[in-house]
């Protein structure tokens, strides 16, 4: 897989690459040992630290093996199948996906096993996936969470078809997902009855919980979400098809709760974490929430997004040649943390706006014109779609390999 993309073509389509490196493939580029800062890079310029993500994905593997949980990342995060196979290479389960379109990106590069951790009512998806199944090109689950999208289901799928599905449970004020466990039975009854359809699991996302936040009200609301997913299975769980139950959630900001209360399922089950942003973490959001900062074992933030200083107009204020077309604001603004003159150096201060193209930085850290500025990021998934192929960097900033992504 890795080898099919380092066999494509740099051209100017691949934003503020060395103008030197077009026509070149991905491989002779790395091959010729580029440093981010010495071979002509324009500006802005995403990277991805070598060292950080190996940690992450290490740190996340043990955790899910230490508490008896697989791993279904999603990767809708990334968008990358080499961080994807970075993931499968240690241990991951399988792949989760929010779509169809990206469950065919991934199965494309040779993922088989894939979760749409989403509602499919696209019966054109439907009727594919059943026959992908079916066949055992691939093995895709997704999402029901109304006897109305089961209707749409069923009539989408050929008699020979096969679909495998979760039963999606939600939160008051969130987003989908069944919120009477009545309903839980009356859809895997229906399923049940269905011999193309087979009830794989319960599922549901913490993240959606409207008072989540790393507080104890907040995490008493995670608490009784997970209990609401643990309860569902014990309805679904006699409907369910001769796989292994399966009970399922997030988990990127609160792992050790979902670990904690669906491991408390009592019949046979797989315990199945669907954590994302992890594998690269952040500067501020996930590092805010996440619940192992303190164990001796963090993890790292892997995103920088480099931007030069194109104006000082005032004391203390400078304008980057950044924007929203460049790096995600999603929750937060990025936050300067370094400086390039030479050499990296330690550098704060404060994105107080972000337009389409420019950043608007206060610091009372020295800064000239031109200077380069590295940028952390708050949650990774809007920064990464900004980028089509990103430069991995070890510590010196030399470029090992370029991560294609596909949004």
């Amino acid at each position: 897989m890795s080898t099919k993309i380092h066999k494509f073509i740099i051209d100017d389509t691949y934003k503020n690459f060395p103008i030197s490196s077009q026509n070149r493939s991905i491989k002779a580029f790395v091959k010729s040992k580029p440093n981010i800062f010495r071979s002509e890079f324009q500006f802005p310029m995403m990277v991805l630290k070598e060292s950080a993500l190996k940690n992450n994905i290490e740190v996340m593997t043990k955790y899910c093996k230490s508490v008896g949980a697989e791993l279904a990342p999603h990767v809708k995060t990334t968008m990358s199948p080499q961080i994807a196979q970075m993931q499968i290479d240690a241990g991951a389960w399988a792949l989760t996906i929010a779509n169809f379109w990206q469950a065919e990106i991934f199965r494309k590069f040779g993922f088989k096993r894939l979760i749409i951790a989403n509602e499919v009512l696209d019966t054109v998806a439907i009727a594919k996936i059943a026959k992908l199944n079916k066949k055992n090109k691939a093995e895709v689950i997704f999402y029901v969470d109304s006897l109305a999208g089961l209707a749409i289901i069923k009539d989408a799928t050929p008699s020979d078809g096969k679909i495998n599905l979760f039963i999606e449970i939600g939160t008051d004020n969130g987003r989908g997902g069944v919120r009477d466990l009545a309903l839980v039975k009356s859809l895997a009854q229906a399923i049940k009855a269905d011999s193309r359809l087979n009830l794989r699991g319960v599922t549901g996302f913490e993240g959606a919980v409207p008072t989540a936040a790393r507080s104890a009200e907040g995490e008493s609301a995670v608490h009784d979400f997970c209990k609401k997913i643990v309860a569902a299975g014990e309805v679904a769980y006699e409907f369910k098809s001769d796989d292994l139950f399966i009970v399922s959630a997030g988990g990127s900001a609160y792992f050790e709760i979902v670990a904690e209360e669906l491991g408390k399922f009592s019949k046979p089950r797989m315990l199945l974490l669907r954590s994302g942003g992890y594998v690269t973490h952040d500067h501020i959001y996930y590092e805010q929430a996440y619940p192992a900062k303190n164990t001796g074992h963090p993890l790292l933030p892997a995103i920088e997004v480099w931007s030069q200083v194109l104006s000082t107009p005032e004391s203390g204020f400078g304008v980057l040649n950044l924007g929203k077309r460049d790096i995600g604001c999603d929750l937060h603004n990025p936050m300067p943390i370094a400086k390039y003159q030479g050499k990296v150096v330690k550098f704060t201060g404060k994105i107080e706006k972000l337009n389409d193209q420019h950043g608007f930085m206060r610091s009372s850290d020295q800064f000239e014109i031109a200077d380069l500025i590295g940028l952390g990021i708050s949650h990774p998934c809007t920064t990464f779609d900004k980028w089509q192929l990103i430069p991995l960097v070890n510590d010196n900033y030399d470029v090992v390999d370029c991560i294609h992504t596909f949004f």
